[in-house]
């Protein structure tokens, strides 16, 4: 059967339909989503962040008419191995997994890869080596990735009612988007702000400030016995301020995709790509 626009997903199309899907496409396309299984606090599911990059991944391929690949459910996560649950791949793991998905998209004729990264900022490093790694091999294509703290910043900053410091690991943001997506997920009676005094300016608990910073190792050693798990306040969060995040990330990345392939039209060159 023919592929259709609601069918997005790569694994419920058969070999064909994603033949005649890149041989028709005039921008070859591939979403590709990665989270992690990691505790969230007592609130909200292990596969927060999962959900997350799959049901942005499933907005911009319905939105886009193009193709998204199968979730990646696991990540580098090892920082949170304090909490029963989770589960961590090591870096090397991560790139090399997604070395190999890459690399069969090049080959298949895919000609542009978005990475939809769930894991806010934490799988950053590996999927930035990993897309560079394949593209030494297959220069023909553009990689990009949509972060959803860095591709949502003004959105984050519109939208926060909390404190700026309280962070944002299942506090008011990944709350208010589980709310909206999942919400029989959620535990409302959990709900508990946690906050973290920081010990100097330079280590901000705001995710999406543009202040100077340091960046340092996360390790599982860094939770206390008596913490929760998650960083800020979950009491800010609504289904309705989840809605607003969905659609403002979904809709920055079309605007993205329709730039790349204006972009990619003109002289052929691809350009530098994150």
């Amino acid at each position: 059967m023919p592929r259709t626009e609601d069918e997005v997903w790569l694994q419920e199309l058969s070999w064909p339909d994603f033949e005649a899907y890149l041989e028709s496409a005039d921008n070859p396309t591939v979403v590709v989503p990665i989270g992690s299984t990691e505790q969230h606090g007592p609130h909200l599911p292990l596969g927060v962040d999962a959900y997350q990059a799959k049901d942005i991944a499933e907005g911009i391929a319905e939105r886009a008419d193009v193709v998204a690949a199968p979730p990646i459910w696991y990540g580098d996560a090892e920082h949170h191995m304090a909490f029963p649950g989770t589960i961590a791949l090591s870096s090397e793991t991560v790139i090399s997994v997604l070395s190999d998905v890459y690399s069969s998209l090049a080959r298949h004729g895919v000609e542009n890869v978005l990475t939809v990264n769930g894991h806010r900022l934490a799988n950053l490093p590996a999927i930035d080596i990993a897309s560079k790694r394949v593209r030494e091999e297959h220069p023909e294509v553009f990689f990009a990735t949509v972060d959803l703290v860095r591709i949502g910043v003004r959105s984050h900053n519109e939208l926060r009612d909390g404190d700026p410091e309280d962070g944002m690991h299942g506090g008011e943001f990944e709350t208010s988007f589980i709310m909206h997506k999942h919400p029989d997920l959620v535990d409302e009676e959990e709900f508990v702000t946690e906050t973290h005094d920081g010990w100097t300016r330079f280590t901000s608990n705001d995710y999406v400030s543009m202040d100077d910073s340091v960046g340092t190792a996360s390790v599982s050693a860094d939770w206390g016995e008596d913490d929760l798990g998650h960083h800020g306040d979950p009491t800010k969060a609504s289904a309705e301020k989840g809605e607003t995040l969905y659609e403002d990330i979904v809709d920055n990345a079309i605007e993205f995709l329709e730039d790349l392939y204006e972009h990619r039209s003109g002289d052929g060159s691809i350009g530098l790509s994150y």
